[in-house]
């Protein structure tokens, strides 16, 4: 490959393949690793055009696909299991930001699962979900929901105390652009808290399992951050910022992928690894950075 790292501008000489396959990609798509910023990237890229189609259209069958569970087959299920699953997860960190009253803007809302929640609180809430289904799901429980920033009445663009998205900057073909984007939005003093998968997640950089390569690098995705690439990133800004770990999958789906090389497996075996024993590997893993995703939080 002749170019240069996408992100901080690396020569081609210290660019190398992280992952010939590309999930759901073409031949000639690989996801490559900067020597320099540590950011792996999926080049050749997919278009805006290409994007915003299959996100409209034909994300939620992928995830179908992909997870092997069903989740995403209908909005109303995927409200229901994301609650469970996102919720014990993201709650410690919304109950610091998402005090009564405070105004809340969601980026990928999608059925309104979290939003729901803090509306609940006494939040004034707002979500932006490009999926017709699911934002129409949305607004049938209440909540504001708009297919983009340009919908939005313009009174309701700016001042928001709390900037969420989580899984989607890495769905951005410019990154950068987008969180500056993003902070045009918030007031000052305001926050913007975001997760991203983890480039070094413990099934690749710990136990280099090779069905799981072949399954953690997909189109959907234009980049994979690490601490050190997702530091890189948030310097750019010129705002204070905190990364902070997280670890999402339990042992047991650790073990699935290990025994049968696919997904799925959490809590199987919790009839034999106590509580305890399960946060405690998280815990190490998070210390160790080797964990699933990474949690951000920007100060405007």
């Amino acid at each position: 490959m002749n170019q240069k790292c996408p992100l901080c501008g690396a020569e081609s000489n210290r660019q190398s393949v992280k992952s010939p396959k590309v999930y759901g990609g073409s031949a000639e798509q690989k996801f490559w690793q900067c020597g320099q910023c540590d950011v792996i990237y999926l080049f050749p890229v997919t278009s805006e055009e290409e994007d915003l189609k299959f996100y409209e259209n034909e994300f939620d069958k992928w995830m179908v696909k992909r997870s092997g569970d069903d989740t995403w087959t209908d909005p109303a299920i995927q409200f229901s299991k994301m609650q469970k699953r996102e919720l014990p997860l993201r709650l410690p960190w919304l109950e610091k930001y998402a005090q009564p009253g405070r105004r809340v803007v969601e980026i990928g809302s999608s059925s309104g699962f979290m939003l729901a929640v803090l509306k609940e609180w006494g939040c004034d809430c707002t979500g932006i979900e490009v999926s017709p289904s699911y934002a129409d799901y949305a607004r049938k429980l209440g909540l504001k929901t708009y297919s983009r920033w340009e919908e939005m009445p313009e009174v309701e663009r700016g001042n928001y105390d709390l900037l969420l998205h989580y899984y989607v900057l890495e769905h951005m073909s410019r990154p950068l652009e987008f969180l500056a984007d993003c902070l045009k939005h918030i007031s000052t003093g305001g926050k913007m808290l975001f997760e991203v998968p983890n480039g070094n997640d413990p099934l690749i950089s710990l136990y280099k399992i090779p069905a799981f390569n072949d399954f953690y690098w997909w189109r959907a995705h234009h980049w994979y951050f690490t601490p050190k690439s997702l530091g890189y990133l948030l310097d750019q800004l010129g705002r204070p910022y905190e990364i902070h770990p997280g670890q999402r999958y339990d042992l047991s789906n650790h073990i699935n992928w290990m025994l049968t090389g696919k997904p799925g497996g959490m809590g199987k075996y919790s009839h034999i690894f106590s509580p305890e024993t399960e946060k405690s590997y998280a815990e190490d893993l998070k210390r160790n950075w080797a964990c699933d995703y990474l949690i951000a939080v920007i100060t405007k």
